[in-house]
């Protein structure tokens, strides 16, 4: 009685399995419990409506940091949402092993294959726009700068002191010095533009139109670059990290401190599903995402380096080997052959992969339609390096 008893119910669950609302439900349940009760929801909304309006109304008590006046760059234009292939649920990992997507290795029974390779308009470097951005691993790294039309590497930051924010122009670069976060503008003198900054939870990052940074003091803030004014975060914003904005600048996307990711816009704090999540049933693959490293043009695919759930945000790889859709929590699979390395959306949502083949490295470059404009050999100089930023 009791085995036909326990079968009756698994055919009940399996019927009510489709309802969209839900395994969200019980994740949030089991999220809640683990968690301590958040304060301030309307709060932290009403800055996210400001983070996508650019408006800021500072009470008296602000902070005010030296003024600084810095070249913005032109605003983003949106695309269609990038389509290089359904997302997919990944084969499990085994904890401290940090997955990509591209690599052989076992397949999950239900994962589609790859996409084939996809033929390039162009092979060329040249024809690659824009900059890319690579830093040493380790620390004290070296920053440097590709100027794909020349096949030119210039080093454009010399043992950078902490994280470093490249901004979307690829004319100045943000990094903090004893706590003081400084702007170096096409190398030439460091500004000084506010104290108090760490960058361990939140490396710079710039707004798309380039005249804000997303830092972390006391908690995470937003200052403007030209005047230095800086605005807290509040509410459930208060206890993210990585922050990264969408190329339109209406999103944020961020981590949680147990390696879950949020998307913030629009009036709305929404957790992606399956990634940090603990519960197999949840999340079936063990995937966790601490990093977010750059986000599409309008929020809906994130880059980030994936590892198991488990693992923490220190243990995270630096340069981000996947693109995940925030919508339903799974991996994109990429059209690329090899193993990828690096992956990095600028703020138009064109995205750039980096991918390994034994000895030799390939960039390719594909529009927010998913179309493959460039694939081209990197120079060779650059391969011991990380994928730091791709700009205009």
């Amino acid at each position: 009685m009791t085995d036909r008893l326990r079968e009756s119910l698994c055919d009940l669950a399996d019927a009510v399995e489709p309802v969209d609302l839900y395994e969200p439900a019980v994740r949030r349940s089991r999220r809640i419990a683990r968690r301590e009760a958040t304060v301030g929801t309307g709060a932290a909304l009403t800055v996210i409506g400001l983070l996508a309006s650019g408006l800021w109304h500072l009470s008296d008590g602000e902070s005010q940091a030296p003024p600084y006046a810095l070249r913005s760059s032109a605003a983003a234009t949106t695309g269609p949402m990038p389509t290089f292939g359904p997302a997919t649920h990944r084969p499990p990992t085994p904890a401290h092993h940090h997955p990509t997507p591209n690599s052989v290795g076992p397949r999950h029974k239900n994962q589609p294959r790859p996409a084939p390779p996809a033929a390039p308009a162009s092979r060329s470097l040249a024809d690659l726009p824009g900059h890319v951005f690579y830093q040493q691993t380790g620390t004290d790294p070296d920053v440097l700068r590709l100027s794909p039309d020349d096949a030119a590497v210039a080093t454009v930051l010399s043992k950078a002191p902490s994280a470093v924010g490249v901004s979307p122009d690829g004319k100045s670069i943000a990094y903090a010095q004893g706590g003081t976060l400084l702007v170096e503008d096409s190398g030439g003198v460091p500004q000084p533009l506010a104290t108090g900054v760490s960058t361990a939870a939140q490396p710079p990052a710039w707004s798309p139109d380039g005249d804000r940074l997303l830092i972390d003091t006391t908690t995470p803030a937003v200052v403007q670059v030209g005047s230095g004014t800086l605005t807290p975060l509040t509410g459930t914003l208060a206890d993210g990290q990585h922050f990264r904005w969408s190329g339109d600048g209406s999103a944020l996307v961020y981590a949680t401190d147990y390696c879950a990711l949020k998307v913030a816009s629009g009036g709305s704090d929404t957790e992606v599903p399956m990634l940090g999540d603990p519960q197999p049933v949840d999340n079936p693959d063990g995937l966790a995402a601490c990093k977010p490293t750059s986000v599409d043009a309008t929020g809906r695919r994130v880059t980030v380096p994936l590892q198991s759930t488990g693992e923490t945000s220190a243990d995270a790889p630096t340069a981000a080997d996947a693109v995940v859709d925030t919508v339903t929590g799974e991996v994109v699979p990429l059209p690329v052959a090899g193993s990828v390395v690096g992956t990095f959306f600028d703020p138009d949502g064109n995205l750039l992969v980096r991918a390994r083949h034994g000895t030799r490295t390939t960039l390719s470059l594909f529009t927010p339609a998913g179309k493959l404009l460039v694939q081209a050999t990197e120079p060779a100089e650059l391969n011991g390096l990380d994928l730091l930023a791709y700009t205009r």
